[in-house]
């Protein structure tokens, strides 16, 4: 073989070394990027987590510092007919209502996003609380434009439970 072969060849051969080493470079730059991945999305789930809690103490802080409040979103606990609101508590239902409303939201959309911590039982959660509150239903209707269109249909399903239900107190006992 000449000089000139002997060259090329070990030229190839250094070459060849190279791209393996790239190769190997790669494939580990590839591992650290998919568990930088998993990391940032683990922190991004803890993150949806963390802002729903966030929501979730705010509505259970104006529960307890207005306990009137509490039947106004869950008729179920009235103790009698819902109490009537002054200008200053229906302000403070307002609020509840778009703070309850916009966690609804978030939580939905943290559940199409896989996010799956954040939407345990969520569709039932959410018709439950349609169906027993008509200061919430009503307020949704006013502001129905600010949400996506799976809250309409959760509202569409508690009204139907809502009057399945009625049908079924009205109905005669056999």
């Amino acid at each position: 073989m000449s000089t000139f072969e002997w060259a090329s060849v070990g030229t190839s051969v250094v070459g060849l070394l190279v791209i393996v080493a790239s190769l190997g470079f790669v494939r580990s730059q590839v591992r650290m990027m998919a568990e930088q991945t998993q990391r940032l999305s683990q922190a991004m789930e803890t993150s949806a987590e963390s802002a729903l809690d966030a929501l979730f103490v705010v509505v259970t802080q104006a529960y307890l510092e207005y306990p009137v409040l509490r039947p106004i979103f869950n008729e179920r606990e009235a103790a009698g007919p819902v109490p009537t609101l002054d200008i200053d508590m229906t302000y403070r239902a307002n609020a509840l209502a778009e703070t309850l409303l916009d966690a609804m939201d978030r939580a939905m959309m943290f559940s199409e996003r896989g996010f799956s911590g954040a939407s345990t039982s969520l569709d039932a959660w959410i018709v439950d609380s349609f169906r027993h509150s008509a200061f919430l239903r009503r307020w949704y209707a006013e502001h129905a434009g600010w949400y996506g269109p799976r809250m309409d249909a959760l509202l569409v399903k508690a009204g139907a439970d809502r009057e399945a239900f009625a049908v079924e107190e009205a109905a005669p006992a056999e």
